[in-house]
């Protein structure tokens, strides 16, 4: 009796155990798994919301209470829009997921909802059927919401574009009902709402129009009655002065021509300021309603834009008797493709004028033409605007990627231009008060200043012992800045980054350069960037301690340190983690941020005192913890050719270093910084998922690439192979099952990689170029842009023209040396890629296909570079576990890889089965 009691204890404590077992990551483990989005704060600190959204599933609102911890979890919302009084949450409320599917069967679309609360308080308001709601930017005595008008009503209007604009009021629990809105608009301040309607044709006792709405007397003025188009613009920053567009054609001409036209909101009395007729306006040039009217901040100026009156299309000639073609000539700004995407842009283009307020009678043209691009400073009240034109540079941008830029100082009150300085390759920066424009010359690694006042330039890095200029992307192109910290209220400073502290600047020339930092960021590796805690603030507050975000290159540990103005950085807070998400409460010294790494999940934190204390706010995919994960580990070696190079390794949970693992190496330029990063369990769109191939005992090897002009595929060989041959001296490595992938510019270096070694098993090449020769005259289609300029510029890294490389093209194309490989491949490559051209990865696997290699090719229709659609990221995510298990692992193969899926099957079968 006594043996049978301890058999059953021991039964009953194996079984336990067994419970208890952690298992593998898998594809369906994704659909569940959550993240963290849209964060928002009260302005008084006290609450925050945020969405928790599975990959597959509904989105679930969190509203906590910072102090209490307490929380409200609104299921089926999102958008949540916190009042600027801080007393209550306005959110959106979607159908259930399976609901707006079986809708989608029936041709039908389920309606949204919204909800609202006084924050503290637990009733949720539940109101159904809006199409979308505001919250005033400063003002908490109401919000707005739209519902749909009566079916019955609906009917008698085609377009369907009205509704009933809600107004409601919270102090009082009362609401007001504004009906036929089309479009609408609240000033900031909340005191008034401008509106359009669209009035049923038979409705006999209104009109349509625009109109002002006063939310203080609940009654509507009208701006602007009859037939014709309106279009909303904007109401100055204290809603006393409102302009907009509108046009009394009724025709069916398309463009139409519009005016501007101008209001007081105490008196609203609208009149046109600004039409064909206006003194100041060129012939043939007409007020532009497609570009945003908007008012200094301090009410004094209007700008707006204007451009050439563009000619109907001739509806008089059939169109089946019309030619379609595009005409390409050498004379062309931009090639065709360029044209053709940019082509709504350009129809819509206009060029920025100003009404000086007081004074309608005309305005000042500021851009034109010549000089298509005018940036304000401000907020539209300085005196002076910075002025960009790329004419005489546009046919080279073709190569180099990008036009440079002529710079003008542009006079708002009178219109006077001055040339400050010509070809630019970088656009500079203007200066709070608009007396200054920074920039930095890459051909000499240096920051310049314009003065405005002065005409004159100057150097303000000069002789620095200091380097500004980035040199960590290794490509042709000379390096552009580490970027600047902007500048103090009045142009006093001007700050810059180099590649770890911050410098003072003055652009008047009077005071030398100040290392702000101390020079603490050089001493200790560590990289210090300013970290904006309002956005309403144009400029640098040095009255107030900074906050930096701080990354430590050695140890890759990050956090946040204070610089007060004449001191050392102090150190807030450093750990083995990767910050994101950063909000400040707008009223109060309330942070919040998530934090994590490769195996803490990236929850939310918040601190009140500058981290001396810390609180966690959420606790999402608490089911990780029954599934094995991994460890990150920094790792060094020597490159072939003597540089010192870094890389993580990933092991699996519970590693042994006696055991031996099969390893995929996967690389993209360099990782190492990644060190801290959280990869959650996600469906492939193009790569190899690291926690779902480390949790199922894989090694997954990141390393870093030093490039050299002209030779990448050689550079990464020279990298990467002594990384993978450190490894495998370790001991742990099986050298027989090595796999390696890669995307896009990982996936060329991946194709040209086993052509120059057999160490790899298996190799998985996404949507890689393997013949430079044919896709350095092609089309990035997405962008409509050549790819020459990957070549000769950017990330391709050849440094010259096909004419003069032509050997360096050849030398780094894999297709010329297909016939070397014994790895099997998996190329991925969609017939919709605008990034690399889809006919690299056809060449590619034809090339295979002729020498007898093994190979195969996923193409997913109607997919662009990296997969976009869900089926089809689940569906690579399989097939990519199934090749390198096969491979690495030795699996049996599946059936695609055995039979393929013949076209005949398509639709019918997967081929994902195993016999």
């Amino acid at each position: 009796m006594k043996h049978a009691l301890t058999l059953s204890i021991l039964l009953i404590t194996f079984s336990g155990n067994a419970f208890s077992q952690k298992k593998p990551l898998d594809p369906a483990v994704c659909d569940r798994w959550e993240s963290i989005s849209d964060v928002q704060l009260s302005s008084d600190g006290k609450y925050v919301t945020y969405n928790i959204a599975p990959q597959e599933g509904d989105t679930t609102l969190v509203i906590k209470n910072i102090s209490t911890l307490k929380e409200i979890k609104i299921s089926c919302s999102r958008n949540a829009k916190i009042a600027e009084n801080s007393q209550f949450a306005v959110f959106r409320i979607v159908p259930p997921q399976a609901e707006r599917k079986a809708a989608k069967k029936k041709n039908e679309q389920p309606k949204d909802s919204i909800g609202w609360l006084y924050l503290g308080k637990e009733n949720i308001f539940k109101i159904p059927n809006v199409k979308s709601f505001t919250i005033p930017e400063k003002s908490s005595r109401f919000f707005t919401f739209t519902l749909p008008m009566p079916a019955d009503t609906a009917k008698q209007d085609k377009s369907g574009k009205h509704d009933y604009l809600i107004v409601n009021y919270l102090e009082t629990s009362q609401s007001d009902t504004v009906p036929f809105v089309e479009n609408y608009v609240i000033s900031k301040n909340g005191d008034y709402i401008a509106y359009t309607t669209k009035i049923p044709g038979s409705d006999t006792l209104s009109l349509p129009g625009i109109y002002l709405y006063n939310t203080h007397t609940q009654k509507s003025a009208a701006l602007m009655e009859g037939k014709g188009k309106y279009a909303l613009q904007s109401f100055d920053e204290e809603a006393r002065q409102f302009a907009f567009f509108a046009t009394t054609d009724t025709t069916k001409k398309d463009p139409k021509v519009y005016n501007l036209y101008y209001t007081q909101t105490a008196t609203p009395n609208a009149g046109i300021i600004a039409d064909t007729l206006s003194a100041t306006m060129p012939g043939g040039w007409a007020v532009s309603n497609h570009r945003n009217a908007f008012f200094s901040h301090d009410g004094k100026k209007l700008y707006f834009g204007i451009a050439p009156i563009i000619a109907p299309k001739d509806t008089t000639i059939d169109e089946s008797e019309q030619a379609k073609l595009d005409v390409w000539t050498y004379m062309d700004d931009y090639l065709q493709p360029t044209q053709l995407k940019n082509l709504n842009k350009e129809l819509n283009r206009s060029y920025l004028c100003v009404f000086d307020l007081s004074n309608l009678k005309s305005f000042v043209q500021l851009g034109s033409k010549d000089l298509e691009e005018i940036v304000t400073a401000d907020r539209g009240n300085a005196e002076n605007a910075l002025g960009l034109t790329t004419k005489g540079y546009r046919i080279e941008s073709q190569w180099t990627g990008q036009a440079r830029n002529d710079v003008y100082a542009v006079s708002t009150r009178t219109g006077d231009k001055t040339l400050a300085v010509k070809a630019l390759e970088e656009s500079p920066l203007i200066s709070v008060t608009g007396n200054y424009f920074a920039w930095f010359d890459r051909a000499v690694a240096q920051w310049y200043i314009y003065s405005v006042n002065e005409k004159a330039i100057r150097c303000l890095t000069e002789n620095l012992d200091a380097g500004f200029a980035d040199n960590t992307r290794e490509t042709p192109e000379k390096p552009g800045s580490f970027g600047a910290m902007g500048w103090t209220k009045n142009d006093e400073y001007f700050y810059v980054y180099d590649e770890f502290d911050i410098w003072q600047l003055d652009p008047a020339g009077k005071q030398p350069p100040a290392m702000i930092t101390k020079g603490l960021g050089r001493k200790e590796k560590t990289v210090f960037r300013n970290v904006r805690t309002d956005d309403e603030t144009l400029y640098v507050e040095t009255e107030k301690p900074l906050l930096l975000s701080a990354f430590e290159k050695i140890t890759k540990k990050s956090g946040y340190y204070s610089l007060q103005t004449g001191k050392l950085p102090q150190k807030l807070i450093i750990e083995d983690k990767t910050f994101g998400r950063f909000k400040k409460a707008k009223n109060a010294e309330t942070y919040v941020y998530t934090k994590a790494n490769f195996n803490i999940l990236p929850d939310l934190w918040t601190t009140g005192d500058k981290w001396k204390k810390e609180k966690q706010l959420s606790a999402i995919n608490p089911q990780k913890q029954d599934y094995l994960w991994g460890t990150p580990e920094l790792v060094a070696w020597k490159s072939a050719d003597g540089h010192d190079l870094q890389g993580i390794l990933y092991k699996p949970e519970n590693f042994d270093p006696t055991k031996k693992y099969p390893m995929i190496v996967y690389f993209y330029e360099r990782h190492s910084d990644d060190l801290y990063k959280h990869f959650p369990p996600l469906l492939s769109r193009s790569s190899v998922g690291v926690a779902l191939y480390v949790s199922r005992g894989y090694l997954i090897f990141t390393p870093d690439i030093h490039y050299v002009d002209g030779h990448p595929g050689r550079s990464a060989c020279r990298s990467i192979i002594p990384g993978v041959e450190m490894l495998i001296e370790k001991g742990f490595v099986d050298k027989d099952h090595i796999g390696i992938q890669g995307q896009s510019w990982g996936g060329y270096q991946t194709a040209y990689i086993i052509t120059q070694t057999d160490m790899f098993a298996a190799a998985g090449a996404g949507a890689p170029v393997v013949n430079m020769t044919s896709a350095y005259g092609g089309i990035r289609w997405e962008t409509g842009l050549n790819r020459q300029m990957q070549y000769e510029r950017k990330q391709s890294r050849i440094g010259k023209t096909l004419w003069e490389g032509f050997d360096l093209y050849i030398e780094n194309s894999p297709l010329f040396f297909a016939d070397k490989i014994k790895t099997p491949v998996l190329i991925t490559h969609n017939d919709n890629d605008g990034a690399v051209p889809w006919y690299q990865g056809i060449e590619f696997f034809t090339a295979l296909k002729r020498l007898g290699k093994v190979a195969y090719m996923l193409q997913y229709n109607g997919e662009a570079h990296n997969l976009v659609h869900r089926r089809n990221m689940r569906d690579l995510t399989i097939r990519l576990q199934q090749f390198f298990d096969h491979y690495l692992k030795g699996d049996p193969a599946p059936t695609w890889m055995k039979s393929g899926v013949p076209a005949t099957e398509k639709g019918r079968t997967w081929g994902l089965d195993y016999d």
